[in-house]
This record gives structure tokens, sequence and C-alpha cells, in this order.
């Protein structure tokens, strides 16, 4: 693989990273306060999606390579199991058995992250292979995804829309896409701007409405507009460069550790102690960097 990547793309996965502690630091933002409402219920939302929207725009070109997708994927269980290692002492006594067991198949707390990756990444394999219309599974990104929010709506428990097929899925079928159908390439800029425009009006509104009822809302309407079209507006004309170890890997090193910050180094206030985001946000990194370290040593963690 060539060494060059979207440099404009590594630094927008610092940004979402940080976006992440914010939305796993609801506390500091102050909740009572429609601004704080806004960053952490609003604005927040938008990392995950497109970390799956960015995942699957790379594996687009992997899929008809069995050899490249198996290592690809492998890697992501190897991470996976690592950092829920990691992580194990940290709930290990807290939850029932029967959690425990729900925790490992389906990731504790952030780590949910990677088991909605394989199994939207092995959904979207079997789609490119048997369907074979990007049109139709585009469509099928959309059924699944409203079906999603319809399960959030009705109040399910999390685990049951927050996980690879109504979330997961989704997004990374969307990045690729945009990468199969070149939509960044041939889409005019006066689209990008109205799709982004509108999918912040929506997910403001979305927002100002769950705050009224004090809904904490994963999947936003909205979230399916705004967030492919900002990976669009990001990688639109970007310029290729020489890729950079830590600028490549800091991102993933801060999603990884900053729950571990918050749980164990410097715990979330009740409320309103915004002073601590930015102490949080730096060691998060400081310790990123660390694992970046590790991982030249022992590539298991990133």
């Amino acid at each position: 693989m060539s060494n060059e990547r979207i440099i404009r793309l590594d630094y927008f996965r610092i940004i979402l990273s940080l976006l992440v502690i914010t939305l796993h630091s609801q506390p500091l933002f102050s909740e009572d306060s429609l601004t704080g409402w806004f960053i952490s219920n609003g604005i927040a939302r938008i990392a995950v999606p497109c970390f799956f929207i960015i995942s699957g725009y790379f594996i687009a070109g992997r899929l008809d390579n069995r050899r490249e997708l198996a290592q690809y994927l492998s890697r992501l269980l190897i991470v996976y199991i690592v950092w829920t290692a990691i992580y194990l002492p940290t709930y290990i006594g807290t939850v029932a058995p029967r959690s425990l067991i729900t925790f490992s198949i389906l990731g504790y707390y952030h780590l949910w992250f990677l088991p909605a990756l394989i199994l939207g990444v092995l959904m979207l394999k079997a789609a490119h292979s048997f369907i074979k219309n990007d049109n139709i599974i585009l469509l099928s990104t959309l059924i699944l995804y409203i079906a999603g929010y319809i399960l959030e709506s009705y109040g399910f428990q999390n685990r049951l829309f927050c996980n690879g097929i109504f979330f997961g899925y989704p997004f990374v079928a969307i990045g690729y896409y945009i990468n199969k159908n070149r939509v960044a390439e041939n889409i005019k800029p006066v689209y990008i701007y109205l799709l982004l425009i509108a999918g912040s009006v929506a997910l403001f509104t979305q927002s100002y409405l769950d705050y009224g009822i004090e809904m904490y809302r994963n999947m936003s309407t909205a979230l399916i507009i705004l967030c492919p079209a900002l990976f669009i507006y990001i990688i639109k004309g970007a310029k290729l460069g020489d890729s950079n170890e830590y600028i490549d890997k800091l991102a993933s090193g801060i999603y990884y550790i900053h729950i571990m910050v918050i749980t164990m180094i410097i715990p979330l206030s009740e409320t309103d102690n915004i002073y601590k985001y930015p102490v949080i946000a730096g060691i998060s990194i400081l310790l990123a960097i660390f694992i970046i370290f590790l991982n030249k040593r022992i590539k298991i963690f990133l």
C-alpha cells in the first residue's frame, strides 16, 4: 500500500476523537444549559458515524481481496481483545456474569465500536458479493438505520441498536458508496454546502427537541445527512501527503485510552466542571503517544 494519505483526514480524525471525549464527558458541560447540551448531545454525536464512514471508505478497495480483508478484520479483532483485556479490571467486579458475557461480545463502553465495525464490514462484504448494486446497498443502509432510530425512539436498550447491524453497517456502507461511486469527485460544492446546512439544522433541531424531554439520543436522522456530507467536504480536493506515524495513529490511541483517563485518573464530577475537559484531553493525548510507542514494538494496540 502507498505511504501517501489524505493528511486533512488524519487531522479530522483527531478532532473526532476529541469529540468522543466530549461525548463521554457529558457531566462537565452543564447540560442544564442549552449550549452545554448542544455540545455534548449534538455536535459530539457526529464523531462515531464519521469514524465508521472513514473505515468504509478505505475498506472499499479491499473487499475483493480476501487476504487483505482477512488481515484487516484479524487486526481489528486482536485490537479488540487486547483493549477488552486492558479494561477488564474496571468492570469485572461490578457487573453480573451475564452482563460480563454481553460486554465481551458487544464491547465495554466505547469498545462497542470495534465489534460493530467488524460486523458492519462483514455485512458490507456480503452485500457487495450478493447484491452487487451499490444503489440497493445504499437503500439498505437507510432502511436499517431508520429501524435503529425507531428502536431507540421507543426506548429499547441501546445494545439493540448501537451495534453493527443498525449503526455500524449503514455508515460503513455509506463510506464504501462514496469511494466506489467517486461521490467526492463528482458532486458540486454547492450541493455539499446545502447538505451541510440541512444536516446541521436537522441536528440542532433534534438536539433541541431531545433537550426538552432529556433524551440522550445516539441515533439521529440528521447524522445520516450531516456526517457523509462532512466527510465528503473534508476529502474533496484534499491533497495527498506522506504518512505521519503519530498523526496516523494518534486518533485511535486517544479513542481507546480516554475512558481509562475518565474512570481512573480524572473522574468526572456530577455537574459543570468544564475546566477538567482540557486536562482529560491532554492526558489522553500523552497516553496515546505512549501507546503509539508501545505499538511500534508490539503491534497489538492500534
